[in-house]
């Protein structure tokens, strides 16, 4: 009576696992077209920048080094895009059950979710942090300044789309970190990311 070794056979993805892949692909996705929203429109929105604080009697070599404001284009984009990269490299390997890619996200995934939020999160609410500044500068000419009208500006540059993505970036990157955290630690994930056995298969034998 002979034996043969079946290949061995991984379970079937569940929810958990795909919804998990889809949360970084989405990320990834979003992160793209936010750098290159930048980079065509970062141009104009520092110039409309520079332009409304010429308006209001300073240059940009007035402003305090921790208030300028990069809005697109130059290594941040380029950052973006290789966090993009690995994002969706990590979202495909992660739907094919390989294990290195799950741990390397349980890694990087907290990253994204505490420096990629706050990143983004201080990008949409620049203008009260910009506000503040000026207003702790203890110069009269920066207290003086509008910075609310100064990030009005700026973002008037970009199209009224942008901000919808700014804010599935900022959403994904923290609360759809934390789904992808825990969506892969799940006993479904668990069974899923465990190495197959093999089966042995004995002629004549029921099935195992």
């Amino acid at each position: 009576m002979s034996q043969s070794l079946q290949p061995p056979t991984r379970p079937p993805r569940p929810g958990s696992v795909t919804v998990a892949v889809w949360l970084q692909i989405l990320l990834a996705v979003a992160l793209v077209v936010s750098a290159i929203v930048g980079a065509v429109y970062g141009a104009d929105a520092e110039a409309a920048f520079e332009a409304e604080l010429a308006s209001q009697g300073l240059e940009i070599a007035d402003l305090p080094d921790d208030s300028q404001n990069d809005f697109g284009g130059g290594a941040g984009m380029y950052t973006t895009l290789v966090v993009a990269l690995g994002l969706l490299t990590l979202g495909l390997l992660n739907g094919a059950g390989k294990r290195p890619a799950r741990i390397i996200t349980w890694v990087i995934q907290p990253l994204v979710l505490v420096c990629g939020g706050f990143a983004f999160a201080g990008q949409l609410f620049l203008g009260p942090f910009l506000q503040w500044t000026f207003d702790n500068s203890g110069e009269e000419n920066l207290e003086a300044l509008d910075a609310g009208a100064l990030v009005d500006a700026a973002f008037a540059a970009f199209p009224a789309w942008s901000v919808a993505v700014d804010w599935a970036v900022v959403l994904l990157a923290t609360l759809g970190s934390l789904l992808v955290i825990i969506l892969l630690a799940v006993p479904s994930a668990n069974a899923f990311f465990r190495k197959p056995e093999q089966r042995m298969d004995i002629p004549g034998a029921p099935p195992q």
